[in-house]
């Protein structure tokens, strides 16, 4: 089933928010990801807000450098707004564009409406919750975390030279496989910092040995909403030429320490679920997985051969 009467305009992050946000609180997770949102900001993709013939927002879809995002207002879904929303998503690609686009948690309705339009499953993320009476108790500081030999933890510093560029490079070795994280730019990094929730002793950095570069560091989001606080390990990372330290377990217990400072009701956060290694790592401290999310790579197209 399409709705008819649906017309897609030009539209804004901050006019799509509400929606998404309406619909994080329905489903439990938020419908785009950030790096969607930040690419829409600095216009490198298409926002199209989905509206009906009185002009209410009932939908807000993200196109653009190969993926595509799709959220329905809770309060408009079950009249097919998905399927027509999809289609003029589809349409305004081109019909030789090859898409990716997630479906968040457990949504069969993501999921019937992608595999209907010839998307196939090629991805899955986690999120992995863990109790917050299992974070440190008292208030051990980050800082007096045992760190190897050599390495040394600070927080990063906005009115540093340099701080921001080392960030940058240190979480392109990273995640240099990472489709998302690893495609991360200065700019991009910029756009993250002004977000509400972003608070510089939040994100650490650690200096290797030789002082000359950064070594890998830890970012944690805190989000506050009344009474509820939670926190959610945004991003480990560590340079490739300093693995083999044990810096990931040691930087997991500065996160878990800066975590328990915060005395948050939710403790949170999202992995590749075929990073076995990292998913191992968590599990052993103590995380376990909540939800699962898929990433669906289409329109599959018949082969034709000649």
């Amino acid at each position: 089933m399409q709705a008819s009467n649906i017309v897609a305009v030009e539209g804004t992050v901050e006019l799509a928010q509400p929606i998404i946000d309406r619909a994080a609180r329905t489903d439990g997770s938020s419908p785009v990801s950030d790096q969607a949102l930040l690419a829409a900001a600095q216009g490198q993709r298409r926002l199209l807000l989905f509206t009906e013939g009185d002009d209410t927002t009932v939908a807000v879809g993200v196109l653009g450098q190969g993926e595509l995002d799709l959220v329905v207002d809770p309060a408009a879904r079950g009249r097919g707004i998905g399927t027509t929303a999809l289609h003029e998503l589809l349409t305004r690609s081109g019909p030789d564009a090859d898409l990716l686009a997630w479906a968040h948690g457990d949504n069969p309705a993501a999921t019937a409406l992608l595999s209907g339009a010839e998307f196939r499953p090629v991805r899955s993320l986690f999120r992995m919750a863990l109790d917050p009476a299992l974070l440190p108790a008292g208030a051990t500081a980050p800082s007096v975390i045992p760190l190897p030999s050599g390495f040394e933890l600070r927080t990063f510093d906005e009115d540093r030279p340099g701080d921001a560029s080392a960030w940058v490079a240190v979480n392109t070795r990273a995640f240099a496989s990472h489709p998302e994280q690893g495609r991360v730019t200065l700019a991009d990094f910029a756009l993250m910092r002004a977000e509400g929730w972003f608070d510089p002793a939040d994100l650490f950095l650690l200096s290797a040995p030789d002082g000359a570069a950064l070594a890998g560091f830890t970012w944690v989001k805190t989000l506050r909403d009344g009474a509820v606080t939670e926190t959610e390990l945004y991003a480990i990372g560590v340079d490739p030429d300093h693995s083999g330290h044990g810096l990931g377990r040691a930087l997991l217990d500065v996160t878990l320490a800066r975590m328990a400072q915060h005395a948050p009701s939710r403790v949170t956060l999202y992995v590749d679920g075929e990073n076995e290694r990292a998913v191992r790592m968590y599990e052993a401290a103590g995380f376990t997985i909540d939800t699962r999310s898929t990433q669906w790579r289409g329109p599959v197209r018949p082969q034709v051969s000649e």
